[in-house]
């Protein structure tokens, strides 16, 4: 299987590398933005067309959560119009198509888990730009699929365990809030559920398309990763700062963030058999990685 990725340099895009390379019938082709620029139709044409994959994933984005309140014209360029023209290029030219998303498109007010079916309400520029991405996405292309995703980590690129560590190293004290709970899910379980996803698209498999939410059944406060951030990270040898809890409310970012980004996951865990890495493993490597590129 041929897979051709819009992204090299984020943690889920160097998670497929990894997992891929440990899988010899998969046959990964990967663009940084430079090579295949969600704002030039063109350049994402070319790419696709070059790598002539049997699959095409997106894990191209802007993520900037605060700047998209200023950057706004930018992160829709790549957060929506980007993905419309590469579902339509896919769609053009029948290849399966998988793009990503976040918990970002709902406001984080629900007080259970968000399943597919609950409506979108999202509370900053950044998660409005990745609702108009996949509601570009479905028009476009209905047989795509979109994976949701939350709380990602692992020892691949920066993420907030990589923040965290980076923190202790030059602060006494980690400020950090106690309000947002969410699933910290490890790159490489969705890496994992990528692939599996995209050899279904492959067979063409039936009524395999829209929405599915690629996170962990955990349930974790924001402070209380930060703790066992710290807590892993002072047992492998690496720094450690205490850490502070604080409310949403009293940093003031100029990007609201969903206090609830708890997804269900049981679409896909029935659908994929997905079975996820206990977050205290997870977190093991994580921070044994980070702590090996220093």
């Amino acid at each position: 299987m041929r897979i051709a990725c819009i992204g090299r340099n984020g943690q889920t895009a160097q998670a497929l590398a990894a997992v891929a390379a440990r899988d010899a019938s998969i046959t990964l082709i990967q663009a940084s933005g430079a090579e295949a620029d969600l704002r030039d139709a063109a350049s994402l044409a070319r790419f696709v067309d070059a790598a002539r994959p049997d699959v095409v994933v997106n894990t191209g984005a802007y993520n900037f959560v605060d700047r998209a309140e200023t950057e706004t014209e930018l992160a829709f360029a790549i957060n929506a119009e980007g993905p419309r023209v590469l579902a339509r290029h896919c769609r053009t030219s029948g290849l399966p198509f998988i793009h990503m998303s976040t918990d970002c498109v709902f406001s984080g007010d629900k007080a259970g888990l968000y399943s597919e079916d609950d409506a979108p309400d999202p509370a900053s520029a950044y998660g409005r730009s990745k609702l108009a991405g996949e509601q570009a996405v479905a028009d476009e292309y209905p047989e795509a699929m979109t994976a949701r995703v939350a709380w990602v980590f692992s020892e691949y690129a920066e993420n907030f365990v990589t923040k965290m560590i980076s923190f202790a190293r030059t602060q006494p004290v980690l400020r950090v809030v106690n309000d947002q709970v969410g699933p910290p899910t490890y790159a490489p379980d969705i890496a994992a559920a990528l692939i599996r996803i995209a050899r279904e698209k492959v067979a063409g498999a039936p009524q395999f398309s829209g929405l599915m939410h690629i996170v962990s059944a955990d349930a974790v406060v924001r402070s209380d990763m930060a703790v066992a951030i710290m807590d892993e990270s002072r047992r492998q040898g690496g720094p450690f700062a205490p850490v502070e809890p604080l409310t949403t409310a009293s940093f003031s970012a100029p990007a609201k963030r969903p206090l609830n980004a708890r997804l269900s996951n049981a679409k896909a865990v029935a659908r994929l058999g997905l079975a996820f890495t206990p977050f205290t493993e997870a977190l093991k490597r994580t921070v044994a990685g980070v702590l090996a590129r220093g």
